[in-house]
């Protein structure tokens, strides 16, 4: 009696051990594969899309608008700046031009959608504020150069017939490591939406 219990114990537990590996294996396919060759791509444009959320705070204590105003060449210059010296590097020009304009709509879509959760809300974060000009935009402009690093790095990847696959995998990753919310996770596809094809 002993022994037939015993036995369908052994059964119960194989059982279970089947099935607990197979939970595993069927997790690991579901899960994105790590791509490296991507990582520093996306986490910097991680780290540009933090920096506007702070641009976000400065503009709502000083009710400045997202867009900047009809007019004003700041945006212009910045990609063009950008395009110059991804042309002299050897990175296309418009690839650049593509890339910036992108990054800065991104920053625009977080920006407008935190404004925006702020003001429904009725309240935003107590964190310290940085000041725009002399502490945020030239961070924003020093990414410039390591984004044509990489942007360099990876001409290879990005002509590659999967690079749509590995970069979304790449940014599925750091979504999940970081924890990001979906606006972020969104701005990010925003950001990087033509990294490929070059």
């Amino acid at each position: 009696m002993q022994m037939l219990a015993f036995a369908k114990l052994l059964r119960a537990i194989g059982s279970m051990a089947i099935g607990l590996v197979w939970l595993a294996c069927a997790s690991a396919l579901a899960q994105p594969n790590p791509s490296p060759e991507f990582s520093a791509l996306v986490a910097l444009s991680a780290t540009r899309l933090d920096i506007s959320r702070r641009v976000a705070l400065t503009k709502w204590d000083t009710t400045q608008q997202v867009a900047d105003p009809p007019g004003d060449p700041r945006e212009k210059e910045v990609i063009a700046a950008a395009a110059s010296e991804a042309s002299a590097r050897g990175l296309s020009g418009d690839m650049a031009t593509a890339f910036f304009s992108d990054q800065i709509e991104a920053s625009k879509l977080v920006q407008f959608a935190l404004i925006a959760s702020w003001w429904r809300a009725g309240r935003v974060s107590a964190e310290p504020r940085a000041d725009l000009k002399g502490e945020l935009r030239p961070a924003l402009d020093k990414l410039q150069s390591v984004f044509i690093d990489e942007l360099i790095a990876t001409h290879t990847l990005r002509a590659d017939a999967d690079c749509r696959k590995r970069l979304a995998n790449a940014t599925a990753v750091h979504v999940e490591v970081h924890r990001l919310t979906p606006l972020f996770a969104l701005a990010l596809d925003r950001g990087l939406a033509r990294v490929c094809g070059d």
